[in-house]
């Protein structure tokens, strides 16, 4: 380990801190010898007093030198220059938010306006990004010691969620949170109320295209243009069974094989019985939904028929002696059974 030299490259504190250490190391620790050696690791272009007696007052000196302001310029410029590039690399998103940390300390840019102008400039070319950083800035107080802080939490926060948004025709399993296990059917009919395709919790998602839905698009609120393939909570859709492609909808008329309550079943047709919406249980004011959200999910009635929630429980039956957990429809009152948690498997 050398010991660093200063001329101009680096900023003067981070410059004597990385001083300090080599010395600490090396068993230096008086500040008067340590100051010897700094003015001696300066370069010989930057004159400073030989009056300078503690760190304090070298840091004063160096700050004051022209080389300083342009070392400054240069950081500013490396933020206005500087694009995110989601694809890029692996832990691309937390070493580009530390090198933009880095040179705003560098730069010593203090105003949250600016920060919030440099960062935003990084991935302005998103649309998503660009609104959705908007909106939690303008609705976020910021009361952190350090402002700055909360910005870059709120950049790291919108480019994770848009890589886990849920979308239209994205590939989902929905897993039942108190049992664990998946929303699930195939080419097996019940033997009791409507006949139609079963459909049921299963096991695992590992490995088994019973568990895998698509969600197709009903008729959403107004959206942006960059919205339109998005889900959002109050949303109308409709789940489809990857691998019969029949429709999931709950029955208003039949009973489930053993709690009688609203059966669940997967069919050819579209129509009222299979139109669905997720209801947020993680944040009632989210908007989009996304991946590992907890959700409600209830089919929506246009007529004077209560919307009906999906429930899942600990009672089984058995078709061909093959025993399966039981999936209902209900308009009971909401509990713990009627948890579900989204699982985005392919967009």
């Amino acid at each position: 380990m050398e010991l660093p030299k200063y001329s101009g490259t680096i900023h003067p504190e981070e410059w004597l801190k990385q001083v300090k250490v080599l010395c600490y190391f090396k068993q230096i620790t008086n500040e008067q010898e340590i100051l010897k050696i700094c003015k001696l690791m300066i370069d010989s272009a930057i004159t400073i007093s030989n009056e300078i007696n503690t760190f304090d007052e070298l840091i004063k000196v160096l700050k004051s030198h022209s080389t300083f302001n342009i070392f400054k310029d240069s950081c500013k410029r490396k933020l206005q220059v500087m694009k995110y590039i989601p694809e890029k690399e692996k832990n691309y998103t937390a070493t580009f938010l530390a090198n933009f940390r880095s040179y705003c300390n560098d730069a010593e840019i203090k105003n949250l306006e600016e920060i919030k102008k440099f960062l935003f400039n990084t991935y302005s070319s998103n649309e998503f990004f660009k609104n959705e950083f908007i909106r939690r800035i303008d609705s976020t107080i910021f009361v952190d010691f350090n402002p700055s802080n909360e910005i870059i939490k709120i950049f790291n926060d919108v480019v994770f969620d848009e890589l886990n948004i849920i979308r239209y025709n994205s590939l989902i399993a929905l897993r039942h949170v108190s049992t664990g296990k998946y929303l699930s059917s195939y080419e097996i009919n019940y033997q009791t109320g409507s006949q139609r395709q079963v459909v049921f919790a299963g096991e695992n998602l590992y490995n088994n295209p019973r568990a895998l839905w698509v969600l197709i698009s009903y008729k959403y609120h107004l959206k942006e243009s960059y919205q339109q393939d998005m889900v959002f909570y109050n949303d109308n859709f409709y789940l489809k069974h990857k691998e019969t492609n029949k429709i999931f909808g709950i029955s208003y008329i039949y009973k489930s094989p053993t709690t009688k309550q609203s059966e669940a079943f997967c069919w050819n047709n579209i129509d009222d019985r299979t139109k669905c919406q997720f209801v947020s249980k993680n944040n009632y004011d989210a908007f989009y939904v996304k991946s590992n959200d907890t959700v409600n999910l209830k089919t929506i009635e246009d007529t004077e028929t209560e919307d009906h929630f999906l429930r899942s429980h600990d009672f089984t039956f058995t078709i061909n002696d093959e025993k399966f957990q039981e999936v209902v429809g209900h308009t009971d009152r909401i509990g713990a059974n009627d948890e579900w948690c989204i699982e985005l498997i392919e967009n």
